[in-house]
């Protein structure tokens, strides 16, 4: 069959006419489905008609696609609609286009029952999806019945890979006087939260002699710890400092302060000595 000259036009509804050969049929629900589709969006696609010489309707168009479009969009009291208006040879080439026009993929049971899962997680009855698809509710629950256990499965599954690994990653740091530790344990924590770090718990205990031990305690899932660790070796080594003191002088940086804990000329010749 060759190509058909095709214009897209808005004709008026009494100008079309259904053909006498349509082997497509809508039961009840179907009809009723494709009603409620079209008065909640509209008319989505074009309905085919045609002209060919010598046809039995004169001065309007055949339906020979999209008939119950027509009829339903008529029911709703619409004077006009969008057609693709072909000129056919002659009928033998308008039946061939409107068969071909009524060439449908069906539903594929696994495909619909995924469909089906993921609308009723958001909320929608097996009674909506039916409704839409002019289908009964229990071809639904059929298709959804075939893929819930898999689909909850794998879920499960993705979710316990995606869980975090949790570790905690402690900080021993001595300095004098408690204050300085203070200002210390504020600052890490201040810059692990800021960095998406939950601080689990937070002590400090205070020695004989004056000397504050404080041992900070991150849940940090295992890149993030891997993060730190680099970050602190790297700073370790660039300024020749302790551990606690890199990790003071990252959080100095971050919060745009001095580092309260950095040790100054005095005090780095009394560790020399």
């Amino acid at each position: 069959m060759t190509k058909t000259k095709t214009q897209i036009k808005t004709v008026k509804i009494k100008e079309c006419v259904p053909n006498w050969w349509n082997p497509n049929e809508m039961n009840a629900r179907q009809f009723s489905s494709l009603k409620k589709a079209i008065t909640k969006f509209g008319q989505t696609k074009p309905i085919q008609v045609g002209v060919w010489p010598n046809m039995k309707v004169k001065g309007g168009y055949v339906i020979v696609g999209g008939y119950h479009t027509w009829k339903v969009l008529g029911e709703l009291g619409n004077a006009e609609i969008e057609a693709n208006v072909h000129e056919f040879k002659n009928e033998d080439e308008a039946k061939l286009y409107g068969l071909t026009d009524n060439i449908h993929g069906s539903n594929q049971q696994l495909k619909l029952g995924k469909l089906a899962y993921e609308l009723t997680q958001n909320g929608y009855s097996i009674k909506d999806i039916a409704s839409s698809l002019g289908e009964e509710d229990v071809n639904i629950k059929d298709a959804l019945d075939l893929v819930k256990d898999e689909i909850e499965k794998k879920m499960a599954e993705l979710k316990k890979a995606e869980r975090e690994n949790f570790v905690a990653l402690n900080f021993i740091v001595d300095k004098d006087p408690k204050a300085s530790a203070d200002e210390f344990i504020k600052a890490v924590t201040e810059f692990a939260r800021a960095k998406g770090v939950k601080v689990g718990k937070v002590t400090a205990d205070v020695n004989p002699q004056r000397e504050t031990i404080a041992l900070i305690s991150f849940n940090v899932t295992n890149p993030q710890r891997n993060a730190i660790d680099e970050a602190i070796t790297a700073l370790t080594k660039e300024t020749k400092t302790t551990e606690s003191e890199a990790i003071a002088e990252i959080c100095s940086r971050f919060l745009g302060v001095k580092n309260p804990t950095k040790p100054n000329k005095t005090q780095q010749n009394e560790q020399k000595n």
